[in-house]
């Protein structure tokens, strides 16, 4: 992630809090908990920003470039580490599930942290990826407060669910379950919604669940 996020930590993690934001991150939760509530612990967030979503499960180590947020996330019981998605300091095989949420959007190679990801994966773990999809009414909405120069969603790249298929593919993994929610539109009163299973193109939140792929 940027340098933002050490510089504006408290704008974004008081998001989560807002009239705004906290019936968007109750749904997100909603959707993402049944998913790595059944995967294999020890997990890993990459990107684990101020810990709003690593809070909510048990031995998770949550490592991100922004020391600030680290801090943040350390007062919600976070082990934390400092490092880049794109260099994870840790062995081949480490983890039981990876979490990546809402962060391949903020990286510069999003490949690249999908393969570290994969390397410190074990071979039956999860990898659960939060997207917002760019071709959804979200998506559109986040890429024109980027156009407008938003000091979060300014350096940020979207992708949609193909661009996440075509990823999985490249690194040898594959999705295997996928959630929605979010399905209201960005210019209504935000409410919390029950996500709904697979794929609805008008979600502006995924939960991907992707698997490394077996050789036989």
């Amino acid at each position: 992630m940027t340098n933002v996020f050490d510089t504006l930590t408290e704008k974004y993690d008081s998001w989560y809090d807002s009239e705004d934001g906290r019936p968007l991150y109750e749904s997100e939760l909603f959707c993402l908990k049944p998913l790595v509530e059944r995967a294999s612990k020890l997990i890993l967030e990459i990107g684990v920003g101020t810990g709003r979503f690593a809070m909510h499960f048990p031995d998770v180590i949550g490592v991100d470039p922004s020391f600030n947020v680290l801090k943040t996330a350390e007062t919600r019981g976070i082990k934390t580490v400092q490092a880049y998605g794109e260099y994870l300091p840790f062995r081949d095989n480490t983890f039981g599930c990876i979490l990546i949420i809402v962060t391949l959007c903020f990286v510069k190679r999003p490949l690249d942290v999908l393969k570290e990801a994969k390397r410190v994966l074990k071979k039956d773990g999860s990898m659960i990826i939060g997207l917002v999809p760019k071709d959804s009414p979200w998506g559109i909405f986040y890429e024109e407060k980027k156009r407008q120069g938003h000091p979060f969603y300014g350096e940020a790249t979207f992708y949609s669910l193909a661009d996440l298929q075509k990823f999985s593919e490249d690194i040898g993994m594959k999705i295997m379950r996928i959630r929605s929610t979010l399905l209201q539109r960005p210019d209504e009163p935000g409410r919390i919604e029950k996500p709904v299973e697979g794929y609805n193109k008008t979600a502006g939140f995924l939960c991907i669940e992707a698997k490394i792929k077996s050789i036989h």
